[in-house]
């Protein structure tokens, strides 16, 4: 016997305090004022979402509602997408166990760097501890969304999915995109509650975000972070342009984390044709093992001639990005610039520019550059009166080009 709907009264449950609909042995804690809903279908999010789909089907915080489907995603066809929601929410992503080691057979090409504190460092043990927020989407190994058709499925869908403060996208060999366009045009997807977003070992994404630009898409999210996408071309796609400025828009987003998409190409167009502080939070850039990654930020032809503002940009970290000539495509001013690190990256020809307000050489608050010295050699600068020179930078060139001495002496 399967479950295909749930028929709800047509105003909801506004009294409802516990539904437990159990068709496995699969146990789920959840505490009041929290929802759990399991389902293998995309399509059963109908079913929760009433049909004029301005809220979902319940009212109240207090209740625990848990659809369960068999717990085992090693059996083939299974699939699964967890929602939590409530104030009080404090589980944690029921899923696969974090690996330790993203690409245990990667090598590195220098000898003064570490694999695992490439990728295993201190933003990567963040990421394991990543915490659904307070409505949370999850989306997991088998499910597809190529299946939705129905208006009132996608809808539902879409609802749902700009109810999300937080997703985490894993183990999906199907998906190409979390939502895909044609369910778009259905519906406005602007992601509006959206904090903190992880995607990872997804084999066949080609785009994460298929982003409208005609409205205020991303206007809360701070986090994002993806691992293990070989296929894919680009986190948020271009869209259309815009011609005017629009700064709400990633306003929040504090730090972009990318490990190991070797196909992709750029991570976030600014699409905006008129000056503006777009990414005016962002905090901390951090690229591994992106080969075919050539800018960072695309932007709208109208900027071209611009120097853009990235007031809050503090740590920049790059490695192995061999086609990489842009980390914007127009220059960039980083007033609180304090670390760059980066190997690997031969075709990246400019720093951001810091200003003048740091002084030259003895100033503490000089940023530092942690690089190879041949590539330090290579870079093109616009001089001190622009804040852009050599002598503004701390430089730290990697012990790969210092010459091991012998450990015996070589007198007789």
């Amino acid at each position: 016997m399967q479950l295909h709907a749930i028929l709800w009264p047509k105003e909801g449950l506004p009294t409802l305090t516990v539904l437990h609909i159990d068709t496995s042995v699969c146990p789920v804690q959840t505490k009041l004022h929290e929802v759990d809903v399991t389902i293998m279908d995309m399509r059963f999010f109908q079913s929760l979402v009433l049909q004029r789909n301005v809220r979902f089907c319940w009212k109240s915080n207090r209740f625990h509602l848990n659809l369960c489907v068999p717990c085992t995603t090693s059996v083939k066809g299974q699939s699964y997408m967890k929602k939590k929601m409530g104030p009080g929410n404090s589980g944690k992503i029921m899923g696969p166990a974090q690996p330790k080691s993203l690409n245990p057979n990667t090598c590195s090409t220098y000898t003064d760097v570490s694999v695992d504190n490439i990728i295993i460092d201190h933003d990567y043990n963040n990421a394991m501890k990543f915490q659904p927020s307070g409505c949370h989407v999850e989306i997991g190994k088998g499910v597809s969304n190529a299946s939705v058709e129905s208006v009132q499925a996608i809808n539902a869908i879409i609802f749902a999915m700009n109810q999300s403060e937080s997703l985490h996208v894993h183990d999906s060999s199907s998906i190409t995109t979390v939502i895909p366009e044609h369910m778009m045009t259905v519906d406005d997807l602007d992601w509006e509650h959206l904090k903190h977003c992880h995607v990872v070992r997804c084999p066949k994404m080609h785009t994460v975000f298929m982003t409208n630009y005609g409205g205020y898409p991303f206007t809360e999210i701070e986090t994002f972070w993806a691992a293990d996408l070989p296929m894919a071309h680009c986190i948020w796609s271009k869209g259309t342009t815009y011609r005017g400025t629009e700064t709400r828009c990633f306003a929040k987003l504090r730090s972009i984390h990318l490990y190991s998409c070797p196909r992709l190409a750029f991570v976030l167009p600014l699409l905006w044709g008129t000056q503006g502080l777009y990414l005016q939070n962002l905090e901390s850039l951090h690229i591994v093992n992106c080969g075919d990654l050539k800018t960072v930020f695309p932007v709208h032809a109208g900027l071209k001639e611009r120097v853009l503002e990235f007031p809050s940009l503090k740590h920049i970290h790059l490695y192995e990005l061999y086609k990489l000539e842009h980390i914007c495509e127009v220059k960039m001013h980083a007033p609180k610039l304090e670390r760059v690190w980066l190997r690997g990256c031969w075709s990246l020809r400019r720093l951001p520019a810091i200003g003048t307000s740091i002084g030259a050489v003895g100033d503490s608050r000089r940023p530092v550059v942690d690089c190879e010295q041949d590539w330090w050699e290579k870079l093109e600068w616009d001089g001190l009166e622009a804040g852009h020179d050599p002598c503004l930078f701390e430089r730290r060139h990697s012990s790969h080009y210092k010459k091991a001495l012998p450990r015996v002496s070589v007198l007789r």
